[in-house]
């Protein structure tokens, strides 16, 4: 079974600014796009997965409550779409806990593939970030990377596919199929 693993904040949703953490439903602003994308890619027989490190909740920037609030209202609004997603796991530890989920250690997705019997080699691990990729590849997924035009690259790890957002990033993935 082949699954779409999504990094949450700079892939779905704007990332708030540097320093401070979505908290609130009213905080959260889809990316343009972005359940054209993840339809293609459920209609294509993906699962689709959201993996999310959200260390606000250890430096208690928002509570474990508003966090599932915020998820469960994703969730709602990409059914709204035609959209299931499968799961969403996170980590709310802080740096320093040395924790095995927090990206870019691979443990959510390992975590995911266990739950849902995945065939990590067949899934896609999609993300802004180095350490996106980083968990991807240690969990032996393929890996893409979402650089926005006015961000220079920094391909340390370098992804499978990189490109300037999640529809340019689906359209190569399914190219693959």
């Amino acid at each position: 079974m082949k699954a779409i693993f999504l990094d949450r904040d700079g892939v779905i949703n704007r990332k708030a600014p540097e320093g401070q953490y979505i908290s609130s439903w009213a905080e959260v602003q889809f990316l343009p796009g972005v359940f054209s994308a993840v339809l293609r890619l459920s209609q294509a027989g993906f699962k689709i997965f959201i993996i999310t490190n959200q260390r606000g909740v250890a430096l208690r920037k928002i509570q474990h409550g508003d966090l599932e609030d915020i998820h469960s209202r994703m969730k709602e609004r990409f059914v709204h779409h035609g959209i299931a997603i499968d799961g969403i796991y996170f980590c709310p530890h802080d740096l320093s806990e040395n924790c095995s989920c927090r990206k870019p250690k691979p443990g959510l997705l390992q975590q995911a593939a266990l739950d849902y019997g995945l065939d990590l080699p067949s899934c896609w691990m999609i993300g802004d970030a180095p350490s996106d990729v980083e968990a991807g590849r240690a969990a032996g997924c393929r890996t893409a990377r979402i650089v926005p035009a006015e961000l220079s690259p920094q391909n340390i790890p370098p992804a499978d596919i990189t490109a300037q957002n999640l529809m340019a990033v689906t359209l190569r993935i399914l190219s693959l199929q």
